[in-house]
C-alpha cells in the first residue's frame, strides 16, 4: 500500500510544515534536514499524532520507534506482551511468547523481568524496537531509532530491521541524521528545510547535491553512497 500524503500542512506554534506530496514504501524513505526543519513534525502528521490539512494514507497496522520512547508500568516483558495482545488480538500466552522472542532479538532477554522504567535510555530504545517488531507492522515510523544505542550494537539492530522489512515488505519512514542508518534502511530521501521540501530523490543523489546541509552530512559520514 505504501505511506502517502498529499497537500500536507501541519502547524506547531508558529512553525508551518508544507509538503505537497510524500510517499514511502518497503524500499524506505529517509527524512533528512537540519534541526528545526520539520522532520519530526512530518512523522507525527503521517501517523495522525497531530492535526493537519491534506490527506494521509497508510496501512492499518503500523508501529513507531522514537529517540526517547515512553514505557509502560511493569516489566520489559509486560511492556511488549500487553501491546502484542492488544494489537494482534492473540492469547496472553501467545503474546508472551512473541514478546520473549522480540526481546531476545534486540538483546534484552536478560532484562525481561526488569521494571521498564529502570532501563537505561539505550535499553528503552531497544525495548521500543522490540515492541514495534513484535506487532508485525505493515509500516514503521522511525525517529532516530538508534540514537541512544551503543555504536557497536547499531549494525546488528539495523540488520534486524532490514531483515524484517525484506521479509514482510513493510513500509519505512525514517527520520535520521545518520547516513549509516539511512543507507541501511532506505533507498530514497526527502530533505526538509524550514518546513519545505528542498530535495527529494534517491540517496545516491545526495552525494552530488549543492545543498550545504547535505554536503556537510556527506563530508562527515564514512558511508559510501
Amino acid at each position: 500500500m505504501g505511506v502517502t500524503a498529499g497537500g500536507l500542512v501541519a502547524r506547531r506554534g508558529r512553525f508551518v510544515l508544507d509538503v505537497p506530496a510524500f510517499r514511502a514504501d518497503a524500499s524506505g524513505t529517509a527524512v533528512l534536514g537540519p534541526n528545526g526543519a520539520g522532520k519530526t513534525t512530518l512523522l507525527y502528521a503521517l501517523q495522525g499524532l497531530i492535526g493537519h490539512d491534506g490527506s494521509v494514507a497508510k496501512p492499518a497496522r503500523s508501529a513507531a520507534v522514537f529517540a526517547r520512547p515512553a514505557v509502560l508500568r511493569g516489566s520489559a516483558l509486560w511492556n511488549v506482551t500487553t501491546i502484542v495482545s492488544a494489537v494482534l488480538r492473540v492469547s496472553l500466552a501467545d503474546a508472551q511468547m512473541r514478546a520473549r522472542h522480540a526481546l531476545d532479538d534486540v538483546g534484552l532477554a536478560e532484562c525481561s523481568g526488569a521494571d521498564a522504567r529502570s532501563l537505561s535510555t539505550g535499553e528503552r530504545q531497544r525495548l521500543a524496537i522490540a515492541r514495534a517488531l513484535a506487532v508485525e507492522p505493515q509500516a514503521m515510523f522511525l525517529d532516530e531509532p538508534f540514537a541512544n544505542i551503543d555504536a557497536d550494537a547499531r549494525p546488528q539492530l539495523r540488520s534486524l530491521l532490514r531483515s524484517y522489512v525484506e521479509r514482510t515488505r513493510c513500509d519505512v519512514v525514517l527520520v535520521t541524521a545518520s547516513l549509516a542508518d539511512a543507507t541501511a534502511l532506505c533507498a530514497s530521501t526527502v530533505v526538509l528545510g524550514q518546513g519545505r521540501v528542498v530535495h527529494e530523490g534517491s540517496l545516491a543523489e545526495i552525494g552530488t547535491t549543492r545543498d550545504l546541509y547535505l554536503q556537510a552530512l556527506v563530508a562527515e559520514s564514512r558511508v559510501t553512497l
